[in-house]
């Protein structure tokens, strides 16, 4: 390893790469670095559709298919649910579906996200069903007013879903109401496998890529507004191999450690694999009601491209979503700017990934410059990191 850093306490959190290395191997079923197989030279492919016939009841031969896929190399499971309902009750099909596969996906922590409840979609929608409801908002009153990239029908660049959740969403399921007349290609990557291959390339790169402050997620905007500075990869709390990345898009602020020409190499690298029907990647579209997947949160990012609707015609694209947590405890409201790494890495760092950085209610500040956590009606500052 040559030119990444001489600071000690980084060469430290650094040697989590092997353990990365063993675990991401283990988790493909690989001997080593050799036997990787090279998914930049396939072409981009649909992921075929596990037809359901009982939501309610899965069959074994289904949630079999369904598992291949969501632990294959893809890293997402396409279902297509037969017995969809006519309506859809205070239960949604997406929910009853999960717990059905909850002994075979780790779907057993769903989160309550607070914009389930929101005024806007239970006015389009109705009463609370348990989903997020992922629409094109339009705009309010004929102005365009602050959106989030995911309430609008523009591209949203590849990511992984669940910034302030510190990474502790495990998995996540989208579940379609209604599609598209046109577009609206939802795409994944899975960057523990495209690591292994650069870990093989260059190893270098790959090292780079464990560095604590190589990616800075900035949302700078919003209820939602949040700075985040972490690892690129890294193993987890719960001895798992763990990516984490993002692709400007919308209120979304990328930036990178800079001075580090191995980490300037592997983010080229993984900037050009996350792009939309990159090589390696797969998709899906969901175009009718009772079609979805089930992403494996922690190894693989998604986007999804642009769209349009045509409610004359009966094409509007509404999605359910759903988060699934990686514990009971992590399955509760919190927005923070820490990472759940692993302790004995983690505690290099106390004041970037320590216990306080991974609970409570942060916002990001640009008048300070920080993240501020709220604590009831008190206020104190905990300087994290600079969006510099």
């Amino acid at each position: 390893m040559t030119n990444l850093t001489s600071v000690p306490s980084e060469l430290q959190f650094l040697e989590q790469r092997h353990e990365f290395l063993d675990l991401a191997l283990k988790s493909f079923g690989l001997e080593n670095l050799a036997t990787v197989p090279d998914v930049r030279r396939k072409r981009p492919a649909p992921v075929l559709p596990v037809f359901i016939d009982d939501y309610r009841n899965p069959t074994s031969a289904e949630k079999q298919l369904l598992e291949a896929q969501y632990y294959g190399y893809g890293g997402a499971a396409h279902f297509i649910l037969r017995n969809w309902p006519d309506q859809i009750g205070v239960e949604h099909p997406a929910l009853a579906f999960a717990s059905a596969l909850a002994d075979t996906l780790p779907l057993s922590h769903p989160v309550h996200h607070p914009m389930e409840g929101h005024p806007e979609a239970m006015k389009r929608f109705g009463p609370p069903d348990g989903t997020l409801k992922i629409y094109d908002l339009e705009t309010r009153d004929g102005k365009n007013g602050y959106r989030e990239v995911a309430e609008t029908s523009e591209l949203f660049a590849a990511h992984n879903d669940g910034l302030g959740y510190a990474g502790a969403v495990e998995a996540f399921m989208l579940c379609a109401e209604g599609g598209p007349v046109w577009g609206g290609y939802t795409y994944f990557q899975n960057f523990v496998h495209l690591a292994l291959l650069l870990a093989r390339d260059d190893a270098d790169a790959f090292a780079s890529l464990f560095l604590p402050n190589a990616i800075t997620a900035l949302r700078p905007r919003g209820k939602g507004a949040i700075s985040v500075t972490t690892p690129i990869l890294f193993v987890n709390e719960w001895n798992q191999p763990q990516s984490f990345f993002r692709v400007d898009s919308g209120e979304y602020c990328m930036s990178f450690r800079t001075g580090c020409a191995a980490l300037d190499r592997a983010t080229a690298f993984l900037t050009e694999y996350a792009a939309p029907f990159a090589p390696g990647s797969q998709f899906v579209n969901l175009t009718g009601k009772g079609q979805g997947c089930i992403v494996r949160n922690w190894a693989c990012i998604h986007g999804r491209t642009p769209f349009l609707d045509e409610p004359q015609l009966g094409h509007r694209r509404v999605l359910a979503r759903k988060w699934f947590m990686a514990e009971a405890k992590q399955a509760k409201y919190k927005h923070v700017p820490g990472m759940h790494i692993k302790k004995a890495y983690a505690s290099i760092f106390p004041d970037q990934f320590g216990e306080h950085q991974l609970q409570g209610d942060w916002n990001w500040r640009p008048d300070q410059n920080a993240n501020v956590r709220n604590v009831g009606d008190a206020h104190f500052e905990q300087v994290v990191h600079s969006a510099a």
